[in-house]
C-alpha cells in the first residue's frame, strides 16, 4: 500500500510502498525498513485484507508459543519435563499448551539419548 513514510525515511521521497507485520501489527515499510506511525486500524484491516502482509518464514515443527518467555520455542523433553530449547527457567518446565497427543508426538521423535 502507498504510504507516506516517516520523517526520517531518507530512502524514499515521502512515500513509499509498505506492508503490515501481522505479528507485531505494525506497518513496516518497504524501502528503509522502519515502523510507519500514525496510520489508522482501517488502513491495517485493509492491507490484511488485501493480503498486503509481511510473511515469516515458516517454523520448525513442534513449534509453540512459551507462555514462560512469550516467544515461539521448539519444545522437547528434558528429565522427563516439556520445555522450549532456548528458555531459561532453570528446568522447571515452560508453560506450553499442547494435547496429549502432541506430547507424544515429541516424545516419539526424539533419539534415545535426548530423552
Amino acid at each position: 500500500m502507498l504510504v507516506r513514510c516517516n520523517i526520517g525515511c531518507k530512502k524514499s521521497n515521502g512515500q513509499t510502498d509498505a506492508s503490515l507485520d501481522v505479528e507485531s501489527d505494525m506497518i513496516i515499510c518497504n524501502t528503509c525498513g522502519e515502523n510507519v506511525d500514525g496510520l489508522s486500524d482501517f488502513c491495517k484491516l485493509s492491507m490484511k485484507a488485501n493480503g498486503d502482509i509481511i510473511r515469516h518464514k515458516a517454523r520448525k515443527a513442534f513449534t509453540f508459543p512459551c507462555n514462560t518467555c512469550d516467544k515461539h520455542v521448539e519444545a522437547r523433553f528434558v528429565d522427563g519435563i516439556l520445555v522450549g530449547k532456548p528458555c531459561q527457567n532453570n528446568g522447571s518446565g515452560c508453560q506450553i499448551n499442547v494435547t496429549e497427543a502432541m506430547l507424544s508426538a515429541i516424545k516419539s521423535t526424539e533419539t534415545p539419548d535426548e530423552l
